[in-house]
């Protein structure tokens, strides 16, 4: 749940259903339209077990060049070919294998065959990383300037030569990765398992019973504060009951990520992570400092919004489980998948035609690259898988699942994009910060449509809230993110040791960050809300960075709509050819090291939350 109000309040000139208790996000047939068809990957067994062979006589043919990768330039060249030919059989097994699983975390056969030969073909080709060790920057160029088509190649060579002091042994990084499935894969599994068997409650809203866990957002909308109350306290019992097997799973999982890395040189896992995204420790806290200097506006949001809520509630005090309920003067407004998936082409229309066709590709259904019709045993959250198709848990209606429409179309835009210009996925590949940017900025121009088409004051004002919070949730993905650094720490000095540790360093950051950490003790259990820690550790810190990049490039297309977007599509399709710091100068200007990036946004974000006290008195 995000802490503040995601609205849904719109009259655009697509259709648009109230919230009425009987309104269906998935009305008439699209429950069966909007799923993944997978026989578009495969299409029966054979044809996924002939890939998985081609997938290791690909293998085989990169194996050709172990012990004289370096020989010459254009052996060189023909290894990262064969490199990107076995990448390209893998992207498409790992996308089917993982949607296969997300619509039924029941049916594992697949994924777990996946998870195998991925771990036998790193332990097979794990000798490109250590030979490559031997590549400094003035032997690519002299090979570059000798083979002009390892020029493609330039930013994946340098990035694996900036991580070359890091690189264990041969043997030794063939037995890492052997062992990757049972030192660090098995946790998410475990904390998807333990949401999958335990029978959720149902609550009684408006006419219905609905299912605390499936139906949680909707939930927490419901104009009965007793169901939000009730929903809300259920669902953090659950969290506490099986926070010991939760802790279990995240403390194993920290603390083997932990050991890998300080015998690679780290001190802990999240200063890899950093280094993986180009960016460091000092970097990091200095960002967290400048964060927290400006939680005072953070906080002054979070008072209005409290006051706002008594006066709307008539009562004494406003609790978090209120948070997401309508604000007085508004209309609750929800999208059919139809109209959401059409208000979403029309919003990034701006974006020029070729984004606007492979955006329109994703969302028809007769493609099959979308699933987002909710039920038992499907995985939680969203997500996309390169340019291959998006799943959503449960789409249901809100301005908040048609953003998460947008940010996870923006992922799969941007691989189509790279994809199209290099024949290859493997281009599109960089630090996530920037990738997410991408996804981000979507949801911006989104909700930018919406304040553009909508005509009701009334309406209007609630769009215009809703952009507020979104801007202000900068600082509760930072809270998350922060919480997970402190938990390697952790981890690494022994501090945490079982769940009670855990709960202590979600409170501790907790409380500095938000104000309703003092006020529900059960916020504690916070940090078992989101599968991120456990499926995709150290990424929450890409999320910020990249929420900061994409309000950059928001004040910028707001400056310049027709200047700004050629470049910014240029940038994207662009693809990583470069350090993502140089991505954006050269296409945008923007330098990560400008000690005014933040200081203009949360200044943006401050003249936006004036405007709306203003327009609320």
């Amino acid at each position: 749940m995000r802490y503040w109000v995601t609205i849904a309040m719109l009259l655009v000139p697509f259709a648009v259903m109230a919230a009425l208790p009987g309104f269906d996000p998935l009305p008439g047939s699209a429950r069966n339209l909007y799923k993944f068809d997978l026989t578009k990957f495969y299409a029966n067994e054979s044809a996924w077990k002939a890939d998985f062979e081609k997938a290791r006589a690909a293998t085989a043919k990169l194996e050709t060049f172990k012990g004289k990768v370096l020989a010459d330039a254009k052996t060189l060249y023909q290894a990262m070919e064969a490199k990107r030919a076995l990448q390209d059989i893998q992207d498409k097994l790992y996308a089917y294998a993982s949607f296969k699983r997300a619509i039924n975390t029941n049916d594992r056969a697949v994924y777990e065959a996946q998870e195998k030969l991925d771990a036998e073909i790193a332990a097979r080709t794990s000798f490109l990383k250590v030979e490559l060790k031997a590549l400094d920057e003035a032997k690519l160029k002299n090979f570059i300037t000798q083979e002009k088509g390892l020029g493609s190649y330039e930013y994946f060579l340098g990035d694996i030569a900036r991580f070359a002091p890091h690189l264990l042994s041969e043997d030794k990084e063939s037995i890492l990765s052997e062992l990757t499935p049972d030192l660090s894969s098995w946790q998410s599994d475990l904390f998807q398992r333990i949401f999958d068997r335990y029978p959720f409650q149902l609550v009684d809203s408006e006419g219905k019973k609905l299912n605390i866990h499936i139906d949680f957002e909707g939930l927490m909308r419901s104009p009965d504060r007793k169901a939000r109350e009730r929903t809300f306290k259920l669902y953090y019992d659950f969290f506490r009951r099986f926070s010991d097997l939760l802790a279990f799973g995240l403390r194993r999982e920290m603390k083997a990520l932990n050991a890998v890395s300080k015998m690679r040189g780290f001190e802990t896992y999240y200063h890899q992570a950093l280094f993986g995204m180009y960016m460091s420790r000092p970097e990091i806290d200095k960002l967290y400092a400048q964060l927290e200097q400006n939680l005072p506006l953070y906080h002054a949001y979070q008072n209005w919004r409290i006051a706002a809520l008594k006066r709307d509630m008539n009562t004494s005090d406003a609790s978090i489980w209120d948070l997401d309920i309508t604000p007085s003067g508004s209309k609750t407004m929800r999208l059919t998948i139809t109209d959401g998936c059409t208000a979403l082409s029309k919003a990034l229309e701006v974006l020029g035609k070729d984004y606007s066709t492979e955006l329109n590709r994703l969302l028809d259904p007769k493609n099959g690259k979308l699933d987002v019709c909710g039920g038992q045993n499907r995985d939680q959250g969203a997500f996309c898988i390169g340019n291959f198709g998006y799943f959503m848990d449960n789409f249901q209606g809100f301005v908040n699942d048609v953003s998460t429409l947008a940010h996870e179309g923006g992922h799969v835009i941007h691989y189509q994009l790279v994809k199209n210009k290099h024949a290859s996925l493997m281009f599109a590949e960089g630090p996530s910060f920037m990738t997410e940017s991408y996804a981000m900025f979507n949801e911006w121009l989104m909700r930018d449509y919406l304040v553009k088409t909508v005509k009701d004051p009334a309406v209007l004002s609630g769009i215009r809230w809703d952009m507020v919070n979104e801007m202000m949730y900068l600082w509760e993905i930072a809270r998350r993110a922060k919480f997970e650094m402190v938990s390697y720490d952790r981890i690494a000095t022994g501090e945490i040791v079982d769940e009670k540790g855990f709960n202590k360093a979600c409170t501790d950051v907790g409380k500095v960050y938000d104000i309703f950490f003092a006020k529900h003790p059960e916020l504690e259990n916070h940090w078992m809300r989101k599968h991120h820690y456990w499926s995709v550790p150290g990424y929450y810190i890409n999320y910020v960075v990249a929420h900061m990049l994409a309000l950059k490039y928001y004040s910028m297309y707001k400056a310049d709509p027709a200047g700004f977007a050629p470049k910014y599509v240029a940038m994207v399709s662009n693809g990583f050819d470069r350090p993502a710091t140089d991505l954006l100068k050269d296409f945008l200007g923007i330098s990560l090291e400008d000690p005014n990036l933040l200081k203009g946004v949360c200044e943006m974000i401050s003249k936006r939350f004036e405007e709306l006290k203003t327009a609320s008195n």
